[in-house]
């Protein structure tokens, strides 16, 4: 496997992407009977799906670049079934690394996120074309909106509540534009394309959308080949080059973004965004630095760890300011999706430990109450591990506290898997249903849930 731009990366039997937890499994399984402790909620019924990279070979360069591999959960009446499949793209198929894969917009990895919109259910990765796969998690094929998608789509797509629309943007490492942004309509049609201005390449990886703006985050993690050259790596950050915000309306143009300057800083994921009068509220888990040492330094201390913090951008004054919500350190941050661009009052984070000496999973789930500034937090218990918050509403017109959590969990000691529901009302309590996998989970990315009806 050429390693040309990550040469300096761990070897097989040192890299913490590869241990424990992390590492990969071999089987596709399919298992009709689980295990369950206590009792599944009446009228839970749908499809959680939980995508990660998992390497097909036993190997990645880095955790990103692992075969993308579906894990879902299917709960019907009180049962829950699971399956396991990789998405067979040529990624898969040809068993690519990933600078091979970077000449076949096709050939993606498909391991970061999963979503479902005009009755598409695409497996996404940031730098090619989406994978379509069935509810059984088989690949059907590439898409690409009937032709007109030309670029890669964001892993973190965002489908508007009121419209039905799905927004997402594409960066490129390469050449210009840097940016494009898309919008499709509730149809699934691909009604518009953006090119946007930026001074040079950065890694985007998540953005902001409330129900009138598109807020792009144009951050010092940068792209440059010269770094690959310092440091093995083409990615680093560089704060000098300072960091801003872009507000854009949702069908506008380069021409229509107003840019407001911030601290530099580095931010993976976000909570969520929306407009009160003539500001626009955002909620991100900002990280000071990131990637210091280059691509393959995606870990380096506390400092790298995200915080919730809370930007205010004032449209009128044509400032931001900035506040830290929280000291824990967190990520992987979730809402009720119904929400999505509107005022939210509760959000979920998976905790990090910040005294490891690798990227680790925390123990605790938190439950944020933005509204009376609280912070709530649900312990996994000893030697276990979690992953991504999922909330499910318990019916579509049900208040945006009124549902469950559903998070994977590790159990390191046993080296057992499990799928945890927890009620969004008591969430300091225990789970009412622990959902055993048949085999052992590697910790991933991103998941979605699928109602039934």
């Amino acid at each position: 496997m050429s390693k040309s731009l990550f040469d300096n990366e761990a070897s097989d039997s040192e890299a913490w992407h590869l241990q424990g937890n992390w590492g990969p499994v071999k089987e596709e399984l399919t298992s009709s009977e689980l295990i369950i402790k206590g009792k599944v909620p009446e009228g839970l019924n749908g499809l959680y799906i939980r995508n990660g990279m998992n390497p097909r070979s036993g190997y990645s360069d880095h955790w990103f670049f692992g075969n993308g591999m579906l894990h879902g959960f299917k709960f019907e009446n009180g049962k829950v079934s699971y399956k396991n499949r990789y998405v067979k793209t040529p990624y898969y198929e040809k068993d690519l690394d990933v600078i091979s894969s970077f000449s076949d917009l096709s050939a993606s990895p498909a391991n970061t996120h999963i979503v479902k919109h005009a009755g598409k259910l695409l497996a996404l990765e940031e730098a090619h074309l989406p994978w379509e796969v069935d509810e059984e998690l088989e690949t059907k094929g590439v898409y690409d909106f009937s032709g007109k998608l030309k670029g890669a789509m964001t892993a973190h797509s965002r489908i508007c509540p009121k419209t039905g629309e799905l927004l997402f943007f594409s960066y490129s490492m390469m050449s210009e534009p840097y940016l494009t942004y898309y919008r499709v309509n509730k149809k699934g049609e691909l009604i518009q394309t953006e090119s946007i201005e930026l001074p040079r390449a950065v890694m985007m990886h998540d953005w902001n959308v409330t129900e009138n703006y598109v807020v792009f985050m144009d951050l010092p993690v940068i792209s440059d080949m010269n770094l690959a050259v310092e440091t093995g790596s083409p990615f680093g950050f560089k704060p000098e080059c300072g960091a801003r915000l872009g507000v854009m309306p949702r069908d506008g143009s380069n021409e229509d973004i107003k840019w407001f300057e911030i601290e530099p800083c580095m931010v993976f994921h976000a909570l969520n965004s929306y407009e009160e009068a003539n500001k626009i509220i955002l909620y991100v888990c900002r990280q000071k630095e990131a990637m210091v040492g280059g691509f393959q330094d995606i870990y380096g201390g506390d400092t790298t760890l995200g915080r919730l913090w809370k930007w205010t951008i004032d449209l009128d004054l044509g400032e931001v300011k900035e506040e830290q919500v929280d000291d824990a350190p967190c990520d992987f941050p979730r809402i009720d999706d119904r929400r999505m661009g509107q005022k939210t009052d509760y959000g979920y984070c998976m905790s990090f430990d910040n005294k490891a000496d690798s990227l680790t999973l925390g123990r605790h789930l938190l439950k944020y109450d933005l509204v009376n500034k609280k912070r709530l937090i649900h312990d996994l218990g000893e030697n276990v591990k979690g992953g991504e918050p999922v909330f499910v509403p318990k019916s579509k017109d049900s208040d945006e506290d009124d549902g469950w959590v559903l998070v994977l969990a590790h159990e390191e000691e046993e080296a057992k898997s499990k799928l945890l529901v927890i009620d969004s009302q008591d969430f300091e309590s225990p789970p009412v249903a622990e959902i055993y996998s048949p085999q052992r989970i590697p910790y991933g990315a991103h998941g979605n849930w699928m109602p039934a009806n």
